[in-house]
């Protein structure tokens, strides 16, 4: 934005007042980074981090802008917005936000928002809707100040009239434009004298004629003004603006006074002497309407390829096969994936790879008729939808032509992009009747494509198995166990076998479906890593911890807890803070904790990993090495690394059956844990053969079945209040 604009209406307004921005998002830093660009402007910016920060500070100081997020945790762009409608806060407002949902967007242009810009957005884009929300700001307020310099005088009269930013008019009884104020020009392209003496259709959209006639002629307009959305159809007969028209009966007295409102209803408007005519304003809400129109687009469209997303897909299968079913036709599913995608992005940059989806969704389209559906719905995924198709050949034709239209390869910088394409297909109603099972099957189809090599096309039968199907049903359930609180901690215990007392205890998550009752970690660890469901899972699990630690120490119980943590978040950036923050958050000692790795995450982002530990075991975190001796690590590892136990894998100990029993391994492990000054655990103890083989060896800890199964949290309570150290000490 220029300062130098900005500056000089402040100078022609008289006022020396800054320009006060407010600036609210939940994300601190999304705020500081928009107040570093607007400071550079000359505008003076406050930031709010939240919707309640925001109210309170709307309370305590005036601000010509504010730009405001939507979607926060407190208080949502739409409170703060019902806020300051409610308290009539003049100011003009922004909707800054990544917001998807349609209909909040649509809520706050309609109550008042100036401008929507969707995240992300360029500072350009951001300072240009600044600019013109300013310019109109200085001209509202040079309307104000001209207006009280000229007061109610005639002048003022015409001035108001003439430079209203709306159209103003007058129709007689009869309908004709009997006055138009000077605007009209610059909306429609008509001068006035084109305008007056013509009747008011000659200027309404055809399609809008009806509603127009029946809103204007109605005889029952109530004194305070009604509103409608026409079309207007302009001089230039290509080009319609949106308007809202307000509009109001006026009647003159016998004094000749006018008045608003009509004396008496008769339901003909000839019949009352009085009525004069209608009194309108009509508003120009054309960039409203565009500003409506895209955020739909955007909520129905991919915005990369302009194709329908899946939200509209799902809306034309539903339609399309409710048809199909009535008509007793068949209908057609073909999913498209592009084979080995990830190698373009990674070879040639995702810009590269996102023109590549471009151009194959361009010639995917070449392949459809008018009446299919062709949408995006994932990363390199497309959905073909076929209505009435006359048999399976024919699909199998169609999916052919797919196949040869892409096969010709991409140029890109003198260099030939090949693109090799999988297609299933599912035909309504031999594969499914309805949407999910449709889709479903024919992913399944698409995905035996990919991992036969046969053929790029396969269509549905029931031999079929999809090799990704348990994976899409692991997803779906951790997504639900996250949303519907179903991640559940159980605790096994850990005894120190030389002094008998409990050691620690290890958390170890589990899902508690209703459909499948307890789920091990083992079924879905792997698979939340994958599909980047880690971090949600990991920050319930670790709240579920820290909740029912905390709950332990009101009672008096401070035990020590070992919690396992994922491979792929210790290699993140600032783990160990977040980490360190959020037990401080649930006022728990950092020193009770004690993460437990496997020895593969060492050799795995080797450098952010060890910040991380080196972090966490400088705030007093131990660290533990969990299923030593199954990994692939170097011995060096433990001696340069702050470690604080070892743990041996169970399947040493399995191999014990009795007390004499004669193994290297497990001794030799103990040796080096001593030598070390390292805890060294046994786990997966279950008889009490090899519980006393390990009391032989002494100077250990062991955690199995043989002393408890992993149990609840009010279980674990009882276990400690009824332990009793002699039992597995003596």
């Amino acid at each position: 934005m220029d300062t130098f604009d900005v500056t000089q209406r402040r100078q022609r307004t008289g006022t020396a007042q800054p320009i006060n921005v407010l600036i609210v998002d939940d994300d601190a830093g999304i705020c500081n980074s928009i107040s570093e660009i607007l400071s550079s402007t000359g505008l003076t910016p406050t930031t709010a981090t939240g919707g309640l920060a925001a109210i309170n500070c709307l309370e305590k100081q005036h601000y010509e802008l504010v730009l405001l997020d939507l979607n926060m945790p407190d208080i949502d762009g739409v409170e703060v917005m019902n806020h300051v409608n409610n308290n009539k806060i003049e100011t003009n407002v922004i909707i800054v936000s990544g917001e998807l949902e349609i209909n909040k967007a649509i809520h706050v242009m309609k109550n008042g928002a100036k401008d929507f810009i969707r995240k992300p957005y360029s500072p350009d884009e951001l300072l240009f809707s600044i600019k013109n929300v300013l310019e109109k700001r200085a001209l509202e307020i040079e309307n104000r100040e001209m207006i009280e310099k000229i007061k109610e005088s005639e002048a003022l009269h015409k001035f108001i009239v003439h430079h209203s930013p709306d159209l103003l008019y007058m129709l007689d009884k009869d309908g004709y434009f009997s006055f138009v104020n000077k605007n009209l020009i610059k909306n429609l392209g008509y001068s006035q004298n084109e305008v007056i003496g013509k009747h008011y259709r000659n200027f309404i959209y055809a399609e809008d004629l009806d509603r127009a006639d029946h809103f204007i002629n109605t005889s029952i307009l109530p004194k305070t003004m009604k509103n409608v959305e026409l079309r207007l159809q302009c001089k230039d007969d290509k080009a319609i603006i949106h308007v809202e028209v307000r509009s109001v009966q006026v009647e003159m007295n016998l004094a000749g006074n006018y008045r608003l409102g009509r004396r008496k209803n008769t339901g003909n408007r000839g019949e009352s002497e009085h009525f004069i005519g209608t009194y309108g304003v009509v508003r120009d809400i054309t960039e409203k309407k565009r500003s409506e129109e895209i955020i739909r687009f955007q909520h129905n469209h991919d915005l990369l390829t302009g194709l329908p997303n899946r939200n509209l897909f799902n809306d034309r299968i539903s339609a399309l096969l409710s048809h199909a079913k009535r008509e007793n036709k068949k209908l057609a599913v073909l999913y498209i994936d592009i084979n080995r995608f990830k190698l373009i992005n990674d070879s040639y940059g995702h810009m590269v790879g996102d023109k590549v989806l471009q151009s194959v969704a361009s010639r995917l389209k070449n392949c459809t008729q008018k009446g299919d559906t062709l949408a995006r719905i994932g990363g390199d995924e497309f959905i073909l939808l076929i209505p009435a198709v006359d048999s399976e050949a024919d699909v199998k034709a169609i999916a052919n032509k797919i196949i040869h239209e892409t096969s010709h390869p991409f140029n890109h910088d003198n260099h030939k992009i090949h693109v090799t394409l999988s297609i299933g297909v599912a035909i309504y109603p031999q594969h499914g009747d309805t949407t999910e099972q449709l889709i479903k099957n024919a992913d399944i189809a698409v995905c035996n494509s990919k991992s036969t090599s046969k053929s790029n096309i396969s269509i549905y039968h029931d031999g079929l198995q999809n090799s990704q199907s348990n994976k899409v049903f692991t997803e779906n359930l951790i997504r639900s166990a996250i949303n519907d609180d179903q991640v559940v901690i159980h605790y096994q215990p850990q005894i120190d076998l030389d002094s008998g007392r409990l050691h620690a205890v290890e958390a170890l998550v589990r899902i508690n479906s209703p459909e499948h009752g307890l789920v091990p970690p083992g079924t879905f660890i792997e698979i939340a890593e994958e599909s980047n469901l880690i971090n949600e899972l990991g920050d319930s699990i670790l709240g579920n911890i820290f909740q029912e630690a905390k709950s332990w120490a009101a009672r008096g119980i401070n035990i020590p807890i070992c919690i396992n943590i994922s491979a792929v978040q210790l290699a993140m950036d600032g783990f160990a803070d977040y980490l360190i923050s959020k037990i401080k958050d649930y006022n728990l000692p950092l020193d009770i904790f004690e993460i437990e790795i496997t020895e593969n995450v060492l050799i795995q982002n080797m450098e952010m990993t060890l910040a991380n530990i080196l972090k966490l075991t400088g705030q007093g975190i131990d660290i533990a090495i969990d299923d030593f001796g199954t990994g692939y690590s170097s011995l060096s590892y433990l001696d340069q690394l702050p470690l604080h136990t070892l743990k041996l894998d169970k399947s040493f100990i399995k191999k014990i059956s009795k007390p004499s029993d004669d193994n290297t391994i497990i001794p030799a492990m103990l040796t080096l844990s001593k030598g070390l000054k390292m805890n060294f655990i046994i786990e997966g103890v279950e008889h009490e053969s090899q519980h006393d083989y390990l009391k032989l060896l002494g100077s250990c800890i062991s955690q199995g079945y043989y002393y408890s199964k992993p149990i609840t949290g009010p279980q674990l309570i009882n276990f400690i209040e009824g332990y009793d150290r002699r039992r597995f000490s003596q």
